[in-house]
């Protein structure tokens, strides 16, 4: 970590503590003062065994990145009890949380193994997230205990809306500072990212708390936690589907690898660059799957050309050519009756379209193909210009990109080569300084 970044985790330690100390000594304070004080005091600790639940449960969506299902328990003690109860849930949980660190890693993390500053950075982040936005939801009238939908309604989408901004600015501000990311961008994209699951568990929340204030809520809460873990675990096996689906087509790449030995490791780059192209694009979670799919399977229809033409050290006859040129068309063939995308198979077919029509097999151009299509026809030709070929010399990564300056609106699409410039250009200076 830098210097600044340092400082910054240490002071938003600082203030997050001080600040969940605070909340949970007034919170329990008027608790135990209040007459109510033993219902009271039953319902925070169902929401605590609740929030310590969650946070031992995380979901990962990649290897080393997850969410879980604290976020209800957070909205839900907000709602019921305010901004200080869902802190103080925050802090007094944090000690009990015992999780994977990794999607395959065995090792359990909790806080006698994790770095002291991680710890309080990322409990910080939380209770200012969580009493930020529960006191603007107040302030915009929010209802607490008795909710009221009319009353809830816009205040509650402000309190949703919070927290994802502020937990996500709070942390990429650290990242930002050891420069690994670039904060604004990095922000929309987590906001994009993260609204979608907490726009579906917010009404979660919302019920939680009403059961939470009626007449033994505090057991039907925890009968209503049944059917939520149901719920999360579904989605684990929905989620180990997919990864097993991704594992395939990595597996039918590497098979055709296998069988031509001048393009080890081709695809998985074409796939490496075509990601950061589509991102630097701005494009959906959704369209970039589907181009990493089809980066990985461009070239599977080699799978049906004879070796002695495919593994041929020399240059090709115009008949030898001709069946080589025949490789889209055959790689759809054999995909056609698999459940990919529009997308992916369209990638497969069309790689070796250009831009101006004069690509094959159909000879398509401009706009009659979609943008992802080009993405992939530019990481394919990159990366085949800068590799070594026997019948063709490698090029450095600025003469090939010299190329693709020449080939926009040629060979390549114009807003690709923007995007794909930027990239090629951050890459080059973040090795320039790496040395």
């Amino acid at each position: 970590m830098s210097r600044s970044s340092k400082i910054y985790a240490c002071f938003v330690s600082i203030v997050g503590i001080l600040l969940g100390l605070r909340c949970t000594v007034f919170y329990l304070s008027t608790t135990f003062s209040g007459p109510q004080r033993s219902d009271e005091l039953r319902q925070f600790f169902v929401l605590w065994v609740l929030y310590i639940i969650c946070r031992c449960f995380p979901i990962f969506i990649r290897e080393n990145y997850a969410f879980d299902m604290s976020f209800i328990c957070g909205m839900a003690a907000v709602l019921s009890k305010g901004p200080e109860a869902a802190v103080a849930l925050a802090l007094l949980s944090t000690p009990f949380v015992v999780k994977r660190s990794s999607k395959k890693s065995k090792k359990l993390s909790h806080i006698f193994n994790t770095p002291p500053i991680k710890t309080a950075f990322n409990v910080s982040n939380f209770i200012l997230s969580i009493y930020i936005s529960g006191t603007v939801y107040q302030k915009l009238g929010g209802p607490i205990g008795v909710l009221s939908v009319q009353k809830f309604i816009l205040p509650g989408i402000v309190l949703i809306l919070s927290i994802i901004i502020l937990n996500s600015a709070i942390l990429l501000a650290l990242f930002s500072l050891d420069k690994q990311c670039r904060f604004f961008s990095a922000l929309f994209k987590n906001i994009i990212d993260f609204l979608p699951n907490i726009a579906a568990s917010a009404p979660i929340g919302y019920f939680l708390a009403t059961i939470m204030n009626m007449e033994g809520g505090e057991y039907l809460t925890l009968l209503f936690m049944l059917p939520l873990l149901l719920a999360r675990y579904s989605f684990v096996l929905y989620l180990d589907v997919k990864n097993n689906y991704y594992n395939m087509i990595q597996t039918l790449s590497a098979t055709l690898e296998a069988k031509d030995r001048y393009t080890e490791g081709h695809s998985h780059m074409v796939e490496l660059y075509s990601e950061k192209i589509a991102r630097k694009m701005g494009l959906s979670n959704r369209r970039v799957e589907d181009i990493k799919v089809g980066a990985l399977l461009h070239d599977i229809g080699k799978i049906g050309i004879d070796d002695s033409i495919l593994n041929k050290p020399g240059k090709l006859t115009p008949q030898e050519r001709d069946v080589i040129l025949r490789h889209p068309q055959i790689g759809n063939d054999i995909l056609k009756n698999v459940q990919l995308s529009t997308t992916t198979h369209a990638i497969i077919l069309h790689h070796h379209e250009r831009y101006d029509g004069g690509g094959y097999p159909d000879g398509t151009k401009e706009n009659e193909l979609p943008i992802d299509v080009y993405i992939v026809s530019a990481a394919d030709a990159f990366d085949a210009m800068t590799s070594e070929r026997p019948y063709c010399k490698n090029r450095t990564v600025e003469q090939a990109m010299d190329i693709i300056k020449r080939e926009s609106g040629k060979q390549f699409h114009p807003k690709v080569v923007e995007a794909f410039l930027q990239v090629l250009t951050e890459e080059l200076a973040s090795r320039r300084k790496a040395k």
